[in-house]
C-alpha cells in the first residue's frame, strides 16, 4: 500500500469519526428539543386549563348575580363569556398543535382523546350558553324564580359536575403528561451523555490507533533513509538502502542508490582531474578582484558623502551656531527671541530636507531603493502631481494648467516614485516663474515612448549652467533680482535617477524666457 493511500485512509477514518460525532451529537439535540417542545406544549395547555376554569367560575358567579342580584350590566357578563370562549378556543388550538408534533402511536392516541375532550367542553359550554339565553329571556319576562330554577338546575349543577370534571380530567392528564415528558427527558438526557461520551471515545480510539499505524508506516523507512544519508555523508559511497516494500519510499531508496552511485563515479572522476584547479582558481581571483573593484567604489562614494554632507551642513551650522550665540548677548525681547528661533527652525528643517535627500541618493546609488513596477496609466499619475502642485502654484500667485490625452497611456512603471519626479519638476517650474504666469504641464502619447512636458515663463537659465543642472548640489544663477529661491541642489538629480531606472530620459531647455522640462517614458505593450 503506497503512503499516500495510507494517509487517506487515516484521514477517512478521522473523518468518519468526526461525522460520526456530529451525527451522534445533532441526534441528541434533535431528541432533547423534541421533549423541550413536548413540555412547553403541556405547560400552555395546563396554563389554558387553568385559566379556564378561572373564567368558568366567573361566567357562572355573572349568571348568578345577574339573577339573585338583578343586575342590569351586562359587561361583566360578555367579559366573561368571551374570555371562557376564548380560552376553549386557544386548549382547542393548543392540542392541534400537539396532534401535530406528537411521533409515537400511544402519545397520538393521547392527544385524541383530549380533543375529544376539549370539543366535549366545547358542545357543553354552548348548551349552557342557550340555556342562559333562555333563562335571561325568563328574567326579562318577569319570572325570576322559574329562571332561578333553572339556573340551579340545568346550569349550576352541569357546571359543577359535567364540566369541571372535564377540567379536572384534562388537568390530572396534563400534570401526568408532563411528568412522564420530565422522566423521558432525564433518561434520554443520560442514554445522550452515554452515546455521545462513547462515540467521542471511540473516534479517539480509532485516531490514536490509526495515527500509530501511519507513524509506524512512516518512520521506519524514514530512518533507513537517514542511516544511508549519514553514511554517505561520512563518506561511505558504496552504502546502499535496502527496502523491500512497494510504496513511495521504494522509489525514493532507489533514487538514492542511484545518487550515491553517481556520486562515488564523479569522485572517481574528479580524483583524475586536477589540471583544471588552476582555471579555476584563476576565475575566482578575477571574481575577487571585481569584487574588489566594487568596494573600492563603494568606498568612494562614501568618501563623497561625507564630503557632500560636511560640504552643505558647514554653511547652515554656522549660521546655527551664530544665531544661538547672538541670542545669548545681552539682554533680548522676547520678539527677538522668537525671530531667531525661528530663523533656526527654519534651518533645522532646511538641514533635515538635506540629509533626507543625501541618504536617498545614497541609498539609490548602491540599489538599496527598490521599485515595485507595474502597468500604470500615466493621467492618473500626472493627476496626482497636479493637484498637490496646484496647491504650490496657488501660494505663489501661479496658475497650473494641464493638457491630456483622453486615451490612457500605459508605462511600466513605480506610480509613488514616478510621481516623486513630476513633483519635483513642477516644484522647480513654480519656483523660477514669473508672478502670475501659468505652468504648462502636457502629456503626448505614442509609440514606443510618452513624453511629458513642463513650461513655465521666468529667467532663461544660462547655456553654461545647462549641462550641470542635474549634478548634485548644483544651483544656477537663475534668479531675478527680487527672486530668493531655497533648495539642496538635489531635486533634479534625484527626479533623473527615478526617470532613468524606469528606462527613460529627462531634459531640460531654457530660451526667449521660457523653460521647458521633459520627461521621455517607453509605452507599455
Amino acid at each position: 500500500m503506497s503512503i499516500r493511500i495510507k494517509i487517506i485512509a487515516y484521514q477517512a477514518i478521522v473523518a468518519l469519526m468526526l461525522i460520526g460525532t456530529a451525527v451522534a451529537t445533532w441526534i441528541s439535540i434533535e431528541r432533547i428539543d423534541y421533549y423541550f417542545d413536548r413540555s412547553r406544549l403541556a405547560r400552555e395547555q395546563m396554563d389554558t386549563v387553568i385559566r379556564l376554569s378561572a373564567h368558568m367560575n366567573r361566567y357562572s358567579e355573572n349568571i348568578a348575580e345577574m339573577l339573585l342580584l338583578d343586575r342590569t350590566e351586562l359587561d361583566d357578563f360578555y367579559a366573561a363569556r368571551t374570555s371562557l370562549d376564548a380560552s376553549l378556543d386557544r386548549l382547542t388550538n393548543l392540542i392541534a398543535q400537539e396532534v401535530l408534533f406528537v411521533s409515537g402511536h400511544t402519545e397520538l392516541n393521547n392527544d385524541n382523546k383530549e380533543y375529544d375532550r376539549a370539543r366535549e367542553m366545547r358542545e357543553l359550554f354552548e348548551s349552557i350558553d342557550l340555556t342562559v339565553q333562555r333563562l335571561m329571556f325568563l328574567r326579562d319576562q318577569g319570572r325570576v324564580e322559574e329562571a332561578v330554577t333553572l339556573f340551579r338546575e340545568d346550569i349550576e349543577d352541569r357546571m359543577d359536575e359535567d364540566l369541571e370534571k372535564l377540567i379536572s380530567a384534562a388537568i390530572d392528564d396534563e400534570e401526568q403528561e408532563l411528568a412522564l415528558i420530565e422522566t423521558r427527558t432525564d433518561q434520554l438526557e443520560r442514554q445522550l451523555i452515554w452515546l455521545v461520551l462513547g462515540v467521542c471515545l471511540a473516534a479517539l480510539a480509532a485516531s490514536i490507533l490509526a495515527g500509530f499505524l501511519l507513524s509506524r508506516a512512516l518512520t521506519r523507512p524514514i530512518a533507513a533513509l537517514i542511516s544511508g544519508a549519514r553514511a554517505i555523508g561520512e563518506g561511505d559511497l558504496g552504502h546502499r538502502i535496502s527496502y523491500d516494500r512497494r510504496d513511495e519510499f521504494a522509489d525514493l531508496a532507489a533514487q538514492f542508490n542511484v545518487t550515491a552511485a553517481r556520486l562515488e563515479s564523479q569522485r572517481e572522476q574528479l580524483l583524475g582531474i586536477q589540471s583544471g584547479l588552476e582555471d579555476e582558481v584563476q576565475r575566482r581571483t578575477h571574481q575577487l578582484e571585481d569584487a574588489n573593484g566594487r568596494l573600492k567604489r563603494l568606498d568612494e562614494m562614501r568618501m563623497l558623502f561625507l564630503a557632500d554632507i560636511g560640504h552643505e551642513l558647514r554653511t547652515p551650522l554656522t549660521v546655527l551656531r551664530g544665531e544661538a550665540e547672538v541670542s545669548l548677548r545681552g539682554a533680548k525681547t522676547v520678539a527677538e527671541h522668537r525671530e531667531t528661533l525661528e530663523h533656526i527652525v527654519r534651518l533645522t528643517g532646511q538641514m533635515a530636507r538635506l540629509i533626507e535627500d543625501l541618504l536617498f541618493l545614497s541609498r539609490a546609488e548602491v540599489g538599496a531603493v527598490r521599485f515595485e513596477m507595474q502597468p500604470v496609466a500615466l493621467q492618473d499619475v500626472l493627476d496626482i502631481a497636479i493637484a498637490e502642485g496646484r496647491v504650490l502654484a496657488s501660494a505663489n500667485d501661479l496658475l497650473l494648467h494641464a493638457v491630456l490625452p483622453p486615451e490612457p497611456c500605459t508605462v511600466q512603471a513605480d506610480p509613488e516614485r514616478l510621481v516623486q519626479a513630476l513633483l519635483i519638476g513642477i516644484d522647480n517650474a513654480v519656483k523660477y516663474s514669473d508672478a502670475g504666469g501659468t505652468i504648462e504641464v502636457a502629456l503626448v502619447c505614442g509609440a514606443p515612448n510618452a513624453t511629458i512636458t513642463m513650461r513655465n515663463p521666468g529667467p532663461d537659465i544660462p547655456a553654461a549652467d545647462l549641462p550641470f543642472v542635474f549634478n548634485r548640489f548644483y544651483r544656477g544663477a537663475r534668479q531675478a533680482a527680487d527672486r530668493v529661491t531655497s533648495g539642496s541642489g538635489l531635486g533634479l538629480p534625484i527626479a533623473k535617477w527615478v526617470v532613468d531606472t524606469h528606462g527613460g530620459d529627462v531634459t531640460i531647455d531654457s530660451r526667449d524666457h521660457e523653460t521647458v522640462l521633459t520627461i521621455t517614458l517607453p509605452t507599455a505593450a
